[in-house]
């Protein structure tokens, strides 16, 4: 099993489960489905409850329901096709999404297996220098991030192809690299990441923060703040222990704890992102509108940097269980390494 597969994978038991019981819970609230006729659900035989189960809990991101998330990215209108046609197109396309995803895969197996730095028993990345751990971070994210959309794909190409959803039913991952110019804008799956928990993971802090806990909806600009900031340190909390949970289960221990604290800490770099913003523009709110270009270079580098000191958190354990190992006395994978200098480390 490779680094790339665990990133997504190490949370294979604890995530579904928890997402089962929420989407369960989900559909069974006044929630309708834009895809189902008539748009209720009262009279609705067992095989068809059961069908529209399946089809939220295959629809993290609320695709076509009334709760959709925003910012979901579409698919390429093809509005004269018949809807045949329209399917083949959409597996065409996944099919070619698919084979990026895996090519970048097999690229950094090939240049993480030489990489000496991600071998078991070597120098912590956290003692690593700086242009060391950088490469490392790249060869966590970016094959994870492959991983994501692979599966993604897989599954779309696989219901779609066989008629079940509709094409509108499976839209892309958003993958705008160009957005990530604040930790705010990449870790509250927006425009940038998966966007897969954030249903999940908002509907358990909203029921602990205003149901358990009683707190009040923001009704000032101020008070809307600090809900939504507690709301946030709620919501890593939670996939902290989630991801944690995972961690423990795939590689059979729990590391040094550095996963809990990776995504812990995302709130507060979030946090610090907000009250600079304050104290900038005098606002606490993100623009919807992108700054200009020198915020964001200066945003890039800020988010590399903040990446590239936490990572190893949750990096360091997958090293240590050799997820990381790969055919290490490969010619290719020789050349490789000293073409890239990974030899010198």
């Amino acid at each position: 099993m490779t680094a790339a597969t665990v990133v997504e994978l190490r949370s294979s038991f604890s995530l579904p489960l928890f997402g089962f019981f929420e989407s369960l819970l989900l559909l069974g609230c006044t929630l309708r489905p834009s895809w189902y006729r008539p748009l209720v659900f009262a009279p609705m035989p067992f095989i068809a409850y059961y069908l529209a189960f399946f089809h939220l809990f295959c629809s993290p991101r609320g695709v076509r329901w009334a709760h959709e998330l925003p910012h979901i990215p579409q698919n390429p209108p093809s509005p004269n096709l018949l809807p045949h046609r329209k399917r083949r197109t959409f597996v065409l396309s996944r099919l070619h999404t698919l084979g990026i995803c895996t090519a970048i895969q097999l690229v950094f197996l090939v240049i993480n297996s030489a990489n000496p730095v991600l071998v078991p028993g070597t120098t912590p990345l956290v003692n690593q220098p700086l242009y060391v751990r950088f490469p490392c971070t790249l060869a966590l994210g970016l094959p994870g991030l492959a991983q994501m959309n692979s599966q993604h794909c897989v599954m779309s190409i696989l219901l779609v192809g066989w008629g079940i959803p509709q094409p509108a039913d499976w839209p892309p991952l958003p993958c705008p690299f160009l957005n990530i110019y604040s930790v705010q804008n990449f870790c509250q799956w927006r425009n940038v990441w998966h966007q897969m928990l954030r249903t999940l993971l908002l509907s358990t802090a909203n029921f602990i923060i205003h149901t358990v806990l009683g707190l009040p909806h923001g009704i000032s600009s101020k008070t809307s703040t600090l809900i939504g900031l507690i709301k946030l340190h709620t919501v890593f909390f939670i996939s902290a222990i989630i991801r944690y949970a995972g961690e423990f289960m795939t590689l059979g221990f729990g590391g040094d704890d550095g996963v809990f604290y990776f995504f812990v800490l995302q709130a507060w770099a979030v946090t610090l992102e907000v009250l600079v913003r304050f104290l900038v523009t005098g606002s606490a709110r993100a623009s919807n509108t992108p700054p200009p270009m020198g915020w964001r270079l200066l945003g890039y580098l800020w988010v590399g940097c903040w990446f590239v000191v936490v990572t190893p958190l949750v990096q360091q354990p997958m090293i240590e269980a050799g997820l990381f190992k790969g055919p290490s006395n490969v010619a290719l994978t020789q050349r490789v390494g000293r073409w890239l200098t990974l030899d010198v480390i």
